[in-house]
C-alpha cells in the first residue's frame, strides 16, 4: 500500500505479515525475524534508500544508475566513433563495424547458415570485416578517392588497428576531424552497397559510390559550417 507504515507490520510485540508466496517473500520474513522491532507508535517512520553503500533520504536515479551499471575503463576508440559532429547512422555503422560484429558472409557461414563465405563485391576471398571495408578490390577503388582528400597514408591500409592508427596520426585536430568524418561516411556507404548487392542484385561502380560519399560530406560540412571546427574543412575536402 502507498501510505502503509512499517507499525502496520506489527502486532503487539510480534511482527504480523501475510502468509509469504514466493521464495523471495519467504527470505523477507526469515530476515525481518533477526531484527528489533521498531520503537513505540508515538515514533515516526522513516525511510532510506541504500544505493550500494551510500544511504540516501530521497531517492536519486544517477546513483542508482551508477550502481546498477558497472562502469568500465574507457575504450581507446570512443573518440573515433563517437564525437561531436557526427552524424548518427554513421556513429552506429562505424561502432558495429569497429566491434567486428557486422554480419558479414564469413560470420553468418560461421554460424552454420547455408551461405557462400565469399566477399559479396569480388567474390574472391572470404567476406571478412577488414577484407570487406579495406582489401577488397571494390573498396579500395572507393577509398583511393577518400584518402587523396585526407592526406593518404604511405601503405595501403590493411587491417582495422592501421585504419584507427591512421586516423589519429595527422598533425592537425581539423585534419583528424576530417578523417573521422571520411571513414565513416566510407563505411556506412561500403556496407550499404554491400546490402544492396545481396538483398537487391543492384551493382553501381566504386566511382557512384564515392560520389555518394564526396555528396555526404559535402553536406555534413555544410550544415555545420557554423561551428569553428568545421569552417576549414570544407576547403580541405574539396582540394
Amino acid at each position: 500500500m502507498e501510505n502503509a507504515m512499517v507499525s502496520d507490520a506489527i502486532s503487539g510485540s510480534s511482527w504480523s505479515l501475510p502468509h509469504p508466496r514466493s521464495q523471495q517473500e519467504v527470505e523477507l520474513h526469515a530476515y525481518l525475524t533477526t531484527l528489533t522491532l521498531p520503537l513505540t507508535h508515538d515514533k515516526d517512520d522513516i525511510f532510506e534508500w541504500v544505493a550500494g553503500n551510500s544511504p540516501l533520504c530521497v531517492f536519486r536515479s544517477s546513483t542508482t544508475w551508477e550502481v546498477l551499471r558497472s562502469r568500465q575503463e574507457k575504450k581507446d576508440w570512443v573518440d573515433v566513433v563517437w564525437f561531436k559532429g557526427a552524424v548518427p547512422k554513421h556513429c552506429f555503422t562505424m561502432w558495429v563495424t569497429n566491434y567486428d560484429r557486422l554480419p558479414t558472409r564469413s560470420r553468418l557461414a560461421g554460424w552454420g547458415m547455408l551461405v557462400s563465405a565469399e566477399c559479396a563485391f569480388c567474390s574472391r576471398f572470404d567476406e571478412t570485416r577488414d577484407h570487406l571495408m579495406l582489401t577488397c578490390e571494390y573498396s579500395t577503388q572507393v577509398w583511393k578517392e577518400v584518402l587523396l582528400r585526407c592526406q593518404s597514408p604511405s601503405t595501403l591500409l590493411t587491417n582495422w588497428s592501421e585504419l584507427l592508427s591512421w586516423i589519429r596520426s595527422s598533425p592537425s585536430k581539423k585534419l583528424t576531424l576530417l578523417r573521422k568524418l571520411a571513414t565513416q561516411t566510407t563505411i556506412f556507404h561500403l556496407w550499404k552497397q554491400r546490402n544492396n548487392l545481396m538483398h537487391n542484385q543492384t551493382s553501381i561502380s566504386p566511382e557512384s559510390i564515392f560520389y555518394g560519399i564526396d555528396k555526404d560530406m559535402r553536406n555534413i560540412i555544410s550544415v555545420r559550417r557554423v561551428s569553428k571546427h568545421f569552417r576549414s574543412l570544407m576547403a580541405m575536402w574539396l582540394r
